[in-house]
């Protein structure tokens, strides 16, 4: 029992499917430079099939379309590449999961929750339970039900829904997906995604810690940086071990207050994708084409919001 759908048979042949994940790839924007030089960045964005229209809105259309894309790519697998990919695509349906869950907890559903659940890759039960629950509690009862990678889920989630809220469930959840793979058999290629992910996830919450002098909570453990490292960090408000602890990830010192600090940790790990991306089983030209793809919509994201930016502080916010 799993969050995610499984799809029955063995798949494309692997061949076929790099060879169709190679062509995709060409449409990618890669200069994102250039893009912010031009006089009207959206507009001036190089054409691609699959960059689909911005249906429903210019937000939600762009989450639908990387959902599909993702969708289609998780289709064309059997189950053995499923497996190699579920530490990539879990996290980000745990987000898709808790997006459904604040809309129903406002009362927004119909549509809306719909459209959010069209191409996502939970589960039939879990998204049955998302569109025809009725209560919040109950709801992530039958979630925790369905997650194998904490036992007891089922059981602890509606406790931690009422102490902590939906924030926290999301916390435990995360936190616990991502400890699980970290333990885990994985294949090589995913190994250092996986404990860069970790690294993310901790260094961004130490910055959280720092910033707002925040009670210290617990880090991820799987990382590169051990969590007793973190905490020392954590309670050093000049901040200069933080400093030294990003610096070991970024491979130079970065203040743990920059904006820009998201935004280097991902282009490091797609440097590091990248390279893998020219593995010959394949499995990390995949694995590159997946997040490059996560981090163009992240971009074209920031250019909808940031449309009254200065282009200096796009550029310091864009994954390059």
């Amino acid at each position: 029992m799993g969050l995610l759908t499984e799809h029955e048979g063995s798949g494309v042949p692997l061949p076929y499917l790099l060879a169709r994940i190679a062509g995709r790839r060409a449409y990618l924007v890669t200069d994102w430079p250039q893009v912010l030089a031009a006089a009207e960045p959206q507009a001036d964005l190089p054409p691609s099939p699959y960059r689909l229209a911005l249906e429903g809105g210019a937000e939600a259309g762009l989450r639908s379309g990387l959902q599909r894309e993702f969708a289609w790519v998780h289709q064309q697998m059997g189950r053995g590449l499923q497996t190699i990919f579920e530490p990539f695509f879990l996290p980000l349906e745990l987000r898709t999961l808790f997006m459904a869950l604040r809309l129903r907890s406002r009362g927004e559903e119909g549509h809306t929750l719909a459209g959010v659940l069209r191409f996502s890759l939970l589960c039939g039960p879990v998204k049955r339970l998302l569109l025809e629950g009725t209560d919040l509690p109950a709801i992530l009862a039958g979630v925790g039900a369905n997650v194998d990678f904490w036992p007891g889920a089922g059981r602890a989630l509606p406790g931690i829904l009422q102490q902590q809220g939906l924030v926290g469930c999301e916390e435990r959840l995360v936190n616990a997906c991502l400890e699980h793979a970290a333990r885990s058999r994985l294949h090589p290629a995913v190994v250092p995604f996986v404990t860069r992910l970790i690294d993310m996830e901790n260094i961004c919450a130490l910055a959280k810690l720092l910033r707002w002098r925040m009670a210290e909570h617990g880090f991820i453990e799987g990382g590169s940086i051990r969590g007793a490292l973190l905490r020392e960090a954590a309670r050093d408000l000049v901040g200069g071990k933080a400093r030294r602890l990003i610096g070991r990830v970024l491979g130079v010192e970065a203040d743990p207050a920059s904006a820009g600090l998201v935004p280097l940790m991902a282009a490091r790990l797609g440097r590091i994708l990248r390279r893998q991306g020219r593995e010959p089983d394949g499995i990390g030209l995949i694995l590159d084409y997946l997040w490059r793809r996560l981090t163009e919509t992240r971009n074209l994201s920031l250019l909808l919001h940031g449309a009254d930016l200065d282009r200096e502080t796009l550029e310091r916010e864009m994954v390059s």
